[in-house]
């Protein structure tokens, strides 16, 4: 074993390093958990709403003056000041300085008070003379006391969500929930000088001319992946170009109660993506396997390049090629062959028909992707070790049994590892469906993303605010899913994902 910072050689269960100082293992005083995710509720919190309508949702009908939250209040310096004071208490948590970071959290709780008491929230009733949105002021006070156009009013989740939020994080600024997890040094702090005593601004100071050239990748990082997150309020809003107006959950509840269509989408992705995920897996572990066998190093790598290519093929490619193949005629291959067979009558429309759409989709990813998945699984073939196939040959095992109690166990390990790591991808379908799919076939083949893409650019009423909403619930799915997959891959092979 090596220091990390001098490279000096350690014994095995050696805590620091004699000649620098360095901790091995986790230092004692790691990052608040608890605190960090306090703050991330506050900010949800800021965008959910602060006083509600009980009026009912209906489909399509956009209710007024439905919900009043940070988002729709007439000084939206409030807004952006309570943001603030929550990145100022994360950057706080970051640097160690926890303790501190209960007065931005102190501050942004005044400041959400006096937005309540003092400050009107606008609301959109119709438009004015040139076309404009005419927006009419309320108090959210006298909105709770009298209620508005006939609807009472009531506090919403937001406020409840934010004192959840604010108990959490300073929680968790004196309680560290990750302490019965670390390892403690059992060391004098005075020998981890080089480590744990030294200030972040210190490191940060030693570490300047690699930060001075990260600071460029930063940059574009913020710019392009984490600024456009911020497009996730929209689904709070009724998109008007220029002009969005706050609406609070009223999308998340039209999901949810009212869309069949979002949870026929859904429940596509699901069984579309798992069922996918599965025979992927399944046939690219049959590939290796056989593959495997083969003696002949000319023949099995010609077998080997003739799976691969299909995966650089594009799907439009792909969806070309079998809708030449599965067209609806006598003369269309596969029909051609149904027919002289006698297994059918009259040609069969494949693409077009939701009782054969999803096993042609099946068919068309198999094709394509399991050249790709053999890779894997035949270097893990490689690396077992023939003296073990030898062994097992001279006590009298024949070739099934040599693959049952040798090769497939020592296979299992890379089969979990990929179907873990896939399995955190089932979210992300759109391409290898958008290129198959026609109405005709949507109860079968509509999926998250195409389902999306088609509310928004599909008709004349596109609905941004709408498919954001559905976009955002995607998202916080493939979340719950990334996190599963990561904690069982640190289970399954010691380190995670992400």
């Amino acid at each position: 074993m090596q220091c990390p910072s001098c490279n000096t050689e350690l014994p095995k269960k050696a805590k620091v390093c004699p000649k620098c100082g360095t901790a091995i293992g986790k230092p004692k005083g790691n990052l608040r958990v608890m605190a960090i995710i306090g703050f991330v509720v506050m900010l949800v919190a800021s965008l959910l709403p602060m006083v509600q309508s009980g009026e009912k949702i209906k489909l399509g009908l956009y209710p007024k003056a439905y919900a009043f939250g940070y988002m729709n209040i007439s000084m939206p310096v409030m807004w952006y000041l309570f943001i603030a004071c929550i990145v100022v208490a994360i950057i706080l948590v970051v640097a160690r300085k926890e303790i501190l970071s209960i007065i931005p959290v102190a501050v942004s709780v005044v400041i959400t008070i006096v937005s309540f008491l003092a400050f009107d929230f606008n609301s959109v009733e119709g438009k004015v003379m040139g076309g404009g949105l005419k927006f009419v002021p309320h108090s959210l006070t006298d909105l709770l006391s009298n209620g508005y156009n006939g609807n009472s009013y009531h506090i919403g989740c937001g406020l409840i969500v934010l004192a959840i939020g604010v108990v959490i994080a300073i929680a968790g600024c004196f309680i560290d929930v990750m302490k019965p997890f670390k390892k403690d040094l059992h060391v004098d702090t005075k020998y981890l000088s080089n480590s744990l005593n030294q200030s972040l601004s210190n490191k940060i100071y030693y570490y300047r001319g690699f930060y001075l050239m990260f600071l460029p990748v930063f940059v574009m990082i913020m710019l392009f992946n984490y600024w456009p997150m911020l497009g996730c309020r929209y689904a709070f809003t009724s998109y008007i170009i220029g002009n969005p107006y706050y609406m609070g959950l009223y999308h998340f509840v039209t999901m949810f109660t009212n869309d069949v269509y979002f949870w026929q989408a859904f429940r596509n992705t699901l069984i579309l993506s798992i069922i996918k995920l599965f025979l992927n897996t399944g046939a690219a572990v049959i590939i290796s396997l056989l593959l495997n066998e083969i003696t002949n190093m000319i023949f099995k790598k010609t077998v080997q390049t003739i799976i691969y290519l299909p995966h650089f093929m594009s799907w439009v490619v792909v969806a070309s090629v079998f809708k030449m193949m599965l067209a609806p005629y006598d003369i269309a291959p596969v029909n051609s062959i149904l027919m002289n067979m006698g297994l059918i009558d009259t040609p069969i429309d494949f693409m077009n028909s939701a009782q054969y759409w999803r096993g042609t989709f099946y068919v068309m990813n198999v094709w394509k992707d399991t050249g790709w998945g053999t890779i894997l699984f035949l270097a893990t073939l490689s690396g077992i070790s023939p003296d073990l196939y030898e062994a097992a040959q001279i006590d009298g095992a024949n070739r099934f049994k040599r693959l049952i109690y040798i090769t497939l166990p020592a296979l299992a390990n890379t089969i979990i590892t990929v179907f873990i790591l896939n399995l955190a991808k089932v979210m992300n379908l759109f391409e290898s469906v958008f290129v198959l799919q026609s109405p005709i076939t949507y109860t079968k083949s509509q999926v998250l993303q195409t389902y999306v893409y088609v509310k928004t650019f599909g008709g004349g009423n596109s609905d941004y605010g709408y498919t954001t909403a559905v976009g955002l619930f995607k998202s916080f799915v493939g979340m719950i899913l990334v996190l599963g997959c990561n904690w069982a891959s640190k289970k399954v092979r010691g380190r995670g994902i992400v």
